[in-house]
């Protein structure tokens, strides 16, 4: 067994098929297949099963193909590590972020990045908290933004950023006429909740539940089809400041915030693999864009949270008690 046969069997499990892996690769498919062999023999187990569209992998394939990222990871990272101490970010780059992030932060961060490193190649995942902490546990992302959670035996974390959490209504709703709503009064509203309930939704309901209440929940839906429900005043929902609707707003919704709840999103890298230089430069990008944002005044509800998660924002300096969810 040697690298070139794992990079070579990474390369058909990305593919899924070992014809367009051997045009990527730029070799013939008999060579392919013979390194494939190789390390098949090697394990003494199949790592792959043919199909009509291509190859899947099989237990013992999926297992391989998760420790050779690791160990390829590791070892590209011990090249760049033995260079110099200021090597320039080069490699791979997987990152998760959140979909409410998108224009405000992950789209502009993106931008920068390819732009003083592109020969980083970025692979991308934008999904809900609890997919990334899952993608995370299992090693698939060096870093990604989630909901602060409770769970961090993977990887390591640190609070980046706290943010209101809002009632969303259809225009003409009255909502804005209340200014405000706590934890306990949003049980009076119809609520269109997201298919799989996220951990700030799955957190509310805890909590209410807790005061003798609970979510009077009348649809579930994919998360892309709440706004346009919203709208046509078929229900409430309860989204995070940055996850408002950027344009239309006002004529299609009313949002006031929840005073006893707020969300704290944060940096998460997976303890199992080493911060390369590539990770390093992205945490930094981004912790830039979101200081810019909401010192601007962009990102008007949020609030820096220090490195270490310490106190940052007016309310707990003055011991006013919110949900974190």
């Amino acid at each position: 067994m040697n690298l070139r046969s794992l990079r070579y069997f990474l390369k058909v499990a990305e593919y899924g098929s070992i014809t367009r892996a051997a045009l990527g690769l730029h070799i013939t498919q008999p060579s392919l297949t013979q390194h494939l062999r190789h390390l098949e023999e090697h394990f003494g187990l199949p790592l792959f099963m043919r199909h009509g569209r291509g190859v899947i992998l099989t237990e013992a394939g999926k297992t391989l193909r998760l420790k050779a990222e690791i160990l390829i990871d590791q070892i590209d990272g011990l090249q760049s590590q033995l260079e110099t101490s200021q090597t320039r970010p080069h490699g791979t780059l997987s990152i998760g972020m959140p979909i409410s992030w998108s224009e405000l932060v992950t789209y502009p961060v993106i931008e920068r990045f390819r732009r003083d490193f592109p020969d980083v190649y970025i692979k991308l995942t934008v999904n809900a908290s609890e997919a990334l902490a899952e993608a995370m546990s299992a090693n698939e992302l060096q870093l990604a933004v989630l909901v602060e959670t409770d769970e961090q035996d993977s990887f390591w974390s640190k609070d980046l950023v706290e943010d209101d959490v809002f009632l969303l209504g259809p225009a003409g709703s009255d909502l804005n006429k209340l200014g405000a709503v706590s934890l306990k009064d949003i049980a009076h509203y119809p609520m269109i909740l997201p298919l799989n309930l996220t951990m700030v939704m799955r957190r509310i309901d805890r909590a209410m539940v807790a005061s003798g209440g609970t979510l009077n929940a009348i649809m579930e839906t994919p998360s892309t089809n709440i706004l346009p429900l919203v709208a046509r005043g078929l229900g409430y929902t309860i989204l995070s400041a940055c996850a408002l609707p950027a344009t239309g707003f006002d004529t299609a919704f009313e949002a006031i915030p929840l005073t006893d709840a707020s969300m704290t999103w944060a940096i998460a890298t997976p303890k199992s693999r080493p911060k390369t230089a590539a990770v390093s430069m992205f945490e930094r990008y981004l912790t830039e864009q979101v200081m810019d944002v909401v010192s601007s005044g962009r990102w008007r509800t949020a609030k820096m949270r220090t490195v270490t998660g310490g106190i940052a924002d007016e309310d707990e300096a003055n011991g006013i008690a919110k949900l974190r969810l």
